[in-house]
């Protein structure tokens, strides 16, 4: 994913384009004519609406509006291509917070539209940052700028793998008893974002990415994995990033040389010892 819509984007053997339509406050960053003919050329093709609407620097929607948009969205997407697979935005994080955010636009879908919202892939992002306004972190979400219940997750726990662990097995318990138990479950987006000098230099990321992988790999759950994949927790994830200017530290390659990093390296042995 590049956090974009293509109606011809580049084909890699063996890898999947995940088309994003990015939202400002409830409202597509595309226009509605370029959405469709992405959909229309692209038969088939994971649409991720939004990413991080509960974050203000990123898609920026309160719960009403993400209700609206998702709906028409996945309309428009769906009458133009009824193979599309439609995901929802992942949240920033799985935290009370975050959860209070999803738990209302699912209860908004259904008085707005008298159905469960239909959602074909659920996405999420597993970060560990702090949700506090002011500080660093994700803040509060667009619409819940008051509430006083945010986790103050310290610089520290940024790496903690037990924390990610803890949100896949929050939002399966959600996804379950919301009659969601057999959807897909992707991550799209996760890692590590603070710099060296913070504690996290090359070796802590490259583990980091070994271990969460194994993890993503192997969990299972009998009763709240996906009974149609052996009851696993997880069906897809995606580390962040493969050459960022802006948070680099768990870059594969550096950029703009895209050389491959220490981060790659692990990746590589990692990818090579599971075949």
């Amino acid at each position: 994913l590049d956090w974009k819509i293509h109606v011809a984007p580049m084909h890699v053997l063996g890898v999947e384009f995940a088309q994003m339509v990015r939202l400002q406050q409830g409202a597509p960053r595309y226009a509605v004519d370029d959405i469709r003919r992405a959909a229309q050329a692209n038969p088939g093709a994971l649409w991720l609406i939004g990413n991080e609407p509960d974050v203000a620097w990123q898609d920026n929607s309160t719960p009403e509006q993400y209700t609206t948009v998702y709906h028409d969205l996945y309309q428009l997407i769906k009458t133009a291509d009824s193979t599309a697979r439609v995901a929802i935005g992942g949240i920033s994080q799985v935290t009370p917070l975050r959860m209070r955010y999803l738990q209302q636009i699912w209860d908004r879908y259904r008085v707005q539209y008298g159905a469960d919202m239909p959602v074909d892939v659920w996405n999420i992002h597993t970060f560990v940052l702090r949700e506090e306004k002011g500080s660093w972190g994700v803040g509060l979400p667009p619409g819940l700028e008051d509430a006083a219940d945010g986790t103050l997750w310290n610089i520290e726990d940024h790496n903690r793998l037990d924390l990610v662990q803890q949100q896949i097995m929050t939002f399966r318990r959600w996804m379950t008893a919301h009659g969601q138990r057999n959807k897909p479950l992707i991550v799209t987006e996760y890692g590590l974002l603070m710099p060296a000098d913070y504690g996290f230099p090359p070796e802590v990321v490259a583990a980091y990415l070994t271990d969460s992988f194994t993890y993503f790999a192997t969990a299972r759950d009998s009763e709240i994995g996906n009974t149609r994949d052996d009851n696993r927790l997880v069906q897809r994830w995606c580390w962040y990033s493969t050459a960022d200017d802006v948070y680099p530290t768990g870059n594969l390659f550096t950029w703009p040389g895209l050389t491959p990093t220490a981060v790659f390296r692990a990746y590589t042995a990692f990818m090579r010892s599971a075949h």
